[in-house]
């Protein structure tokens, strides 16, 4: 019994060596080192190639690297009946949190609006130094929820909207159970995105959402480009609809040198940055997990195949 790794873009040495130091009984193999496909256990998969998992035919267990899973789920090769985990780790949720406090932060203080001045030579004040927010957490599970009850006991305004009720402090939650998503849209001028991929919220950012919210409002994309309707972002900016983009996902990943995002005025570009999995803390969850699948104990963040998350 084996566990391999296979993230063909990162080194991987940090999360291999923690988990060695877990499981030290374990053999820890890195893709493409593969001596013995069959012994394989525990794949930990991240833009795994196609036709892999053709050849792990004992495998018992599929670990995400990261929160995503739609890597995973639409491999044709996927086996039924094999569980899938993704991966809930405090480290993800701080970044994350980090990134869409920086973005809310320099939305409120405007703080692009100073830059632009600096480059200018032009010493300016906006009308409002500080804009008033009302944030929009399109997404309130185990990732978003965290991170809209952070800003909310920071002192926002905070919705949040998900698929069926949830409570949490000082967040004033909607579900798709009560109200459409054009109503929740209607109440927030600033609209986090940290929704899961799934069918059902590909493009789920589109001319629609945006004609809900009031003008001038503002989108942040930490989930996952598909979600994106670019087109429909192009003419809402242009429309006065939103006022600013922060993304720091996309349907092509890395975005193409002619991509009309790049040198548009009111568009934030970062590289898919916004939370990147720290491998050391990832190896206990991963370890924790091994261990459970084999002692036929539930399994941690365990993905409903129904759901896709």
């Amino acid at each position: 019994m084996s566990i391999l790794i296979v993230v063909p873009d990162r080194d991987v040495k940090p999360l291999r060596e923690s988990i060695e130091l877990l499981l030290p009984e374990v053999p820890v193999w890195v893709f493409p080192d593969l001596p013995q496909p069959q012994a394989v256990q525990l794949a930990i998969l991240w833009k795994h190639p196609p036709g892999l998992l053709k050849r792990l035919n004992n495998l018992r267990l599929i670990s995400s690297l990261g929160a995503g899973v739609e890597h995973i789920l639409n491999d044709p090769d996927l086996p039924a009946g094999i569980p899938v985990v993704r991966m809930v780790d405090e480290n993800i949720t701080i970044s994350m949190r980090n990134y869409v406090l920086m973005a809310i932060l320099n939305i409120q203080k405007q703080f692009r609006f100073y830059q632009a001045n600096q480059l200018a030579g032009v010493w300016q004040s906006p009308k409002l130094v500080n804009l008033p927010l009302r944030i929009g957490m399109l997404g309130i599970g185990a990732l978003g929820g965290p991170i809209a009850q952070f800003l909310a006991a920071m002192g926002f305004e905070v919705w949040g909207y998900s698929q069926s009720q949830k409570s949490i402090e000082g967040v004033r939650c909607l579900s798709a159970e009560e109200v459409p998503l054009s109503a929740f849209a209607s109440q927030v001028n600033v609209m986090v995105c940290l929704l899961p991929n799934t069918p059902e919220t590909k493009n789920i950012l589109n001319r629609g959402l945006f004609q809900a919210m009031p003008a001038g409002s503002y989108l942040i994309n930490v989930a996952r480009g598909a979600q994106l309707v670019e087109e429909d972002l192009l003419w809402a900016l242009a429309e006065g609809l939103l006022q600013e983009a922060w993304l720091d996902v996309f349907r092509e990943e890395p975005l193409p040198k002619n991509h009309a995002f790049w040198n548009h005025p009111k568009i934030v570009i970062t590289p898919h940055i916004a939370s990147v999995t720290n491998q050391v803390t990832a190896a206990g969850v991963i370890a924790e997990n091994y261990r459970r699948s084999q002692v036929g104990e539930s399994l941690l963040f365990e993905v409903d195949r129904a759901k896709a998350y």
